[in-house]
């Protein structure tokens, strides 16, 4: 039997925990997930391998026989401004996420949402716990919440624009708090996305090809540049790419100069800037620059920035 006032009262604590907005799916909402992925393998066969390891998605329930619904959780990092000297370079969906600064005050909000649930005897796998990206499709869930639409550079949008951070709990009770989206589509002859894109990874509207796409490489690629790219298609980018997201209509409003600053962020603008990351320690960058990349980067990869730096130093 589907629980609503438990319901209700998860989606009005996880606003009280500071996230933007809340909705519960129950876990057959998911089911359709495994063919969204096998329609993008066939759309861009050469990302299968890619798309193959996301294949855990679509077992859920076998990983957690106790799992009934899902938690998925918004938070608008628009609020906060980025400043000039990153953007262009770092995307700003890494720098400015709450997971990395382990001590900042969202951060912590989210750690007392998730003690709130084990104090309620709510059983619940996801978040910072494990991971959410290993546990979860985080935009096809939200979604599915009614919390928003896809746009065809593939990203989540709210009525905020895309530079949302999702966050996702799977729990052993028969929840359900959907909403509706109002959002308008995007507009038939809009090509901004797809234009902006150097690499051609968008491809197609609503379908990308990770192999092409900058975040990518820049990021899980190591800061390779593979045979079919070149390297002045990666412009500035040491770490993700914003671009087709920031050229798109329904971001472009947001002014990024404007807002709070973000807890550690200007002490580390001098250390990120090209010519200083190539000549840092591992330790520096480790410390600094690594958690603020939300797992993308990892210790033991590194060097992925200097060699990312480099490039650019070499081009400018």
């Amino acid at each position: 039997m589907i629980n609503k006032p438990l319901a209700e009262e998860i989606y009005n604590k996880a606003l009280e925990c500071g996230y933007d907005n809340c909705g519960i799916i129950p876990l057959s909402d998911l089911d359709d997930y495994k063919e969204r992925l096998d329609e993008r393998k066939k759309k861009v066969p050469q990302s299968e391998q890619f798309y193959a390891a996301l294949d855990t998605f679509t077992k859920i329930q076998e990983q957690y026989p106790w799992a009934k619904a899902i938690i998925i959780c918004t938070t608008w990092i628009g609020k906060y401004s980025y400043p000039q000297s990153l953007q262009g370079k770092y995307a700003k969906a890494f720098f400015l996420s709450p997971e990395g600064v382990v001590d900042s005050k969202a951060n912590q909000e989210k750690i007392r949402f998730e003690t709130w649930m084990s104090e309620n005897n709510i059983c619940w796998a996801g978040g910072k716990k494990y991971g959410a990206l290993r546990n979860l499709p985080l935009r096809h869930a939200a979604v599915k919440a009614g919390l928003g639409i896809f746009r065809k550079n593939n990203f989540f949008y709210t009525e905020k624009g895309s530079y949302v951070e999702l966050e996702g709990y799977i729990i052993d009770k028969e929840c359900v708090y959907k909403q509706t989206s109002n959002l308008r589509p995007c507009a038939e002859s809009c090509t901004k996305c797809q234009d902006s894109c150097k690499t051609r990874a968008l491809c197609a509207p609503y379908t990308m090809d990770p192999m092409s796409c900058v975040s990518f490489w820049t990021t899980y690629g190591q800061g390779q540049i593979p045979p079919h790219l070149e390297k002045n298609q990666f412009s500035d980018w040491i770490c993700g790419c914003d671009d087709c997201q920031d050229v798109c209509p329904y971001n472009k409003k947001h002014d990024w100069n404007d807002g709070e600053d973000f807890p550690g962020l200007n002490e580390i603008l001098e250390l990120a800037q090209p010519e200083n990351i190539v000549k840092a320690s591992n330790e520096s960058l480790c410390e600094h620059i690594v958690p603020r990349t939300v797992d993308h980067i990892t210790p033991e990869n590194v060097n992925t920035l200097r060699v990312c730096a480099k490039r650019v130093l070499k081009q400018s």
